[in-house]
């Protein structure tokens, strides 16, 4: 079955779980499955890999001290922690169908909402003028910051929020009563959803660590036949470590026949009494349904006073006159936390107020303390971008974790290059200039002769910055963003530079080496 038959919600996943990865072969039997509500009503579904996920945080200091190079120094904080949930194979489609389903009865419940465009997380909305294209974070920062540039004569206070362990806090009986008005605007949930409902919030999960230890000697694996390059079959393996899973082609930590009758006491029950799992195809839909009172209450007081309001996932923005500045941020936090509605909290550490005006001619745009009004040093960041009331701009800490992934990429390469089997070889330049360059930067679609199949390549974070580069471009008056990456080249080169002279350094102590050995 080629993409284009098969169902919108069908989407393959290649990541190692508990059973098999699912096959092309088996897609029509698998969607005659899900399809039929019976089936789901009492499905068995398997328990969640369980990983948390840390991501390295550094913020400028707010004393505005500078280094060497007259920049204020960054301060290296506590890593956040995500904790992600993987479901089995079968029940992400199942997930994903039920996403697909609620999805279209969400985008019908707002349509005639006033509200509709202000809710832009996990939809599709479509670029005006442009047909199939639809709109991203560049797309939605742009709109936030027109609106400010809009009203540049005025006095404006813009508040940026975000709502603390939004996944992790989610009311339940709130969650399943607006799911079943969506649904069919009825006060119970039917048996098929009831059962989804129930994977979700009666959550078991196996964490990964755990499993890949129990497993680590016998991983399902794919290779190609032996006497057929173009078929493949699957045998296990040991495997060191988890992150050498990728390079091994996994499939699969067990079977589920295997897991069932050997390791079903590796499950646990979490005893969390608010929340879904963050990472199904399901979890960013309900989402979206579970806010839907907060986002016609708070929708409906901003227009009021002629403000703006967008919410993207767990972060608002609310963009008011300054006078009603005070009013705007107790209506936000009263709304969050109305126990019937939402019951949620805002996270008082990334309340960020800014405001907005003209000094000396000139309009300018910075952060406040929210109490006492004293000026940072700090211009508004949303989605990924900044805005001084000049231009927009990428944040720098995008182009930090750009380079990091860059800077650890070329160690692995060196790595893999000096501790070859044989004599130090040469380094990956290809899929590194593709991974870093304006060189891997093209979208494309790509053929596979041999499977007959069509993929399409998004490029690399270089393509992200040309993206924004065109968006922003009539509204910055120049190719401004495109202008933050000028030193991707050089930071490229120099790191090019190292490994490869560390690579020549290696290869020549292991020649004299060998020279020595034969000389004996």
């Amino acid at each position: 079955m080629s993409r284009k038959e098969r169902h919108p919600w069908i989407k393959i996943k290649k990541y190692p779980h508990i059973g098999f990865q699912l096959k092309e072969e088996n897609i029509p039997e698998l969607e005659t499955y899900i399809m039929d509500d019976k089936n789901i009503a009492k499905h068995s579904f398997l328990p969640f890999l369980h990983r948390t996920v840390f991501q390295r945080k550094f913020r400028a200091n707010d004393k505005g001290v500078k280094n060497k190079c007259k920049k204020r120094k960054r301060v290296k904080h506590k890593p956040k922690s995500r904790e992600i949930f993987f479901a089995s194979h079968l029940d992400s489609q199942i997930y994903s169908y039920y996403s697909y389903l609620l999805s279209d009865k969400y985008e019908k419940f707002i349509k005639n909402k006033p509200f509709n465009k202000s809710v832009v997380a996990y939809r599709k909305i479509e670029i005006e003028g442009q047909k199939n294209k639809n709109k991203c974070n560049i797309d939605f920062a742009l709109e936030a910051f027109s609106f400010i540039k809009e009203n540049n004569d005025k006095e404006l206070t813009v508040i940026v929020a975000d709502i603390t362990k939004f996944f992790d806090s989610l009311d339940r009986k709130i969650l399943k009563r607006k799911w079943s008005e969506v649904w069919n605007n009825s006060n119970t949930l039917e048996k098929d959803h009831y059962n989804v409902y129930k994977s979700l919030t009666n959550i078991r999960y196996v964490n990964e660590d755990i499993l890949f230890r129990k497993y680590k000697s016998d991983i399902w694996v794919k290779t190609k036949a032996e006497n057929n390059p173009y078929k493949t079959k699957f045998k296990q393996k040991p495997i060191k470590h988890k992150r050498f899973l990728k390079d091994h082609n996994a499939v699969a930590y067990c079977t589920k026949k295997e897991f069932l009758q050997n390791s079903i006491s590796l499950v646990s029950k979490s005893s969390k009494t608010k929340g879904i799992p963050q990472g199904t195809a399901l979890s960013a839909t309900l989402a979206n349904i579970y806010m839907l009172d907060f986002d016609q209450e708070i929708h409906n007081y901003i227009n009021n006073i002629n403000g703006f309001y967008q919410r993207y996932s767990d972060d608002l923005i609310l963009i008011v006159p300054r006078k009603q500045q005070k009013q705007a941020i107790k209506t936000l936090r009263d709304l969050v936390s109305d126990e019937n509605k939402v019951n949620l909290e805002i996270h008082p550490d990334k309340t960020k107020v800014y405001h907005f005006h003209k000094e000396q001619g000139q309009f300018v745009g910075f952060e406040v303390n929210e109490n006492t009004g004293t000026k940072k040093a700090k211009t508004l960041e949303y989605l990924g971008f900044e805005y001084n009331g000049k231009r927009a701009l990428i944040k720098t800490a995008g182009y930090s974790k750009f380079n990091r992934s860059m800077k650890k990429s070329f160690k692995r390469a060196t790595s893999l290059a000096i501790n070859a089997s044989t004599t130090p070889n040469e380094i990956y330049k290809n899929s590194l200039y593709k991974r870093f360059t304006y060189k891997g930067a093209r979208r494309r679609q790509i053929y596979n002769k041999n499977t007959k199949t069509t993929r399409y390549d998004w490029g690399n974070y270089l393509s992200y910055v040309e993206k924004a580069n065109v968006t922003f471009k009539g509204f910055n008056g120049g190719n401004h963003i495109k202008r933050q990456s000028r030193k991707v080249w050089s930071r490229f080169y120099d790191l090019m530079r190292i490994s490869l002279q560390k690579i020549e350094k290696s290869k020549q102590s292991y020649l004299k080496i060998v020279s020595e050995h034969i000389k004996k």
